[in-house]
């Protein structure tokens, strides 16, 4: 505003200035007669003023706004394959632990590991869900273990291997306390170099390679009487554990046995994945029995007995058995 009023003063003096100068209107004097003075007209220009300049406004910024940091996106979390239900050793029953659950997994195959307090392999295997993926198949399986002297804290670890090259996928964990069974300090091993497999067996029990059927070393009786006489039929209190060894799998009988009513479970036994058929009730002849696979040979072992007293006792067999590949 000061500035256009300076601007309109300006030429205000201009024109005045221009008006007191000289006019052509004015004649000089004459000799002769004076003429008349005419006032001087004064003409005041009215100058033409520019349109008065807009202030020019002032833009008020808006308010900053605080962007937040940008969080990296991290890869999504892969949901899990496997899920399970079930990790439970056996209280009365060491050496032995039941896993159940769900799987969604490539050809229905997913392993099992048992790891000690300093990450060691306690023992391992493979277990079998109904359905492959990407179908979810339940599995479950009797993962077998030598029991340690005192209790101890282990992993449990499931995981689906990599077609590729095996490493874990979609591993999941359960803690497990694993119960004791130092009795097996003193129990007696067994070594059989020709058929490659260990055992150990109660310290009050025997061993006999005699006359049986198959010969030995392809049949090895545990028993908790030793016969006098060839053929003496064991008492009604007393039990047997047979180990045969076979180039040829028992399809037949595990066909049997599964339409006579046999309770079937999937187990781990030494390593080598086997499936089990027990009895509704303890009987003196076929009454608990595994198979297993290991290289090309078939291990079967068998518990007969008239009572469920030795049930514990065969799970320890089973838990130390041990087979070497031939």
């Amino acid at each position: 505003m000061t500035r256009a009023i300076r601007v309109i003063s300006l030429f205000t003096m201009c024109a005045v200035i221009a008006a007191c100068g000289p006019s052509a209107a004015t004649p000089p004097p004459t000799a002769t007669a004076p003429a008349p003075t005419v006032p001087p007209t004064v003409v005041v220009a009215t100058p033409t003023l520019p349109p008065p300049t807009a202030l020019p406004s002032v833009t008020t910024p808006p308010d900053a706004t605080v962007t937040p940091a940008t969080t990296p996106e991290g890869k999504p979390t892969p949901v899990p394959r496997i899920t399970l239900s079930e990790v439970a050793p056996s209280e009365s029953t060491p050496g032995v632990i039941r896993i159940s659950g769900k799987a969604q997994v490539f050809e229905a195959m997913l392993v099992v590991e048992l790891h000690g307090p300093q990450d060691e392999i306690i023992a391992k295997g493979y277990a079998r869900a109904s359905i492959g993926a990407p179908e979810w198949g339940d599995f479950s399986v009797d993962l077998f273990y030598t029991p340690p002297a005192s209790p101890t804290r282990a992993i449990l670890q499931a995981y689906e291997p990599s077609p590729k090259d095996g490493s874990p996928n979609s591993l999941v964990t359960a803690p497990v306390m694993l119960v004791p069974a130092p009795e097996l300090a003193r129990w007696q091993p067994f070594d059989n170099a020709t058929f490659g497999f260990s055992v150990r067996y109660p310290t009050d029990w025997h061993l006999n390679q005699g006359s049986i059927m198959p010969a030995p070393p392809a049949a090895t009786k545990l028993s908790t009487y030793q016969a006098q006489t060839p053929g003496q039929l064991p008492a009604e209190k007393d039990a047997e554990v047979w180990i045969t060894v076979s180039d040829v799998p028992s399809l037949a009988e595990m066909e049997n046995l599964a339409r006579m009513g046999y309770r079937q479970a999937t187990v781990v036994v030494g390593g080598h994945p086997g499936v089990r058929y027990t009895a509704p009730q303890p009987v003196f002849g076929v009454y608990d029995v595994v198979y297993t696979l290991s290289g090309r040979r078939e291990y079967r072992i068998q518990l007969s007995a008239n009572t469920h007293q030795y049930d514990a006792t065969f799970n320890l067999i089973l838990a130390t058995f041990s087979t070497r590949e031939q």
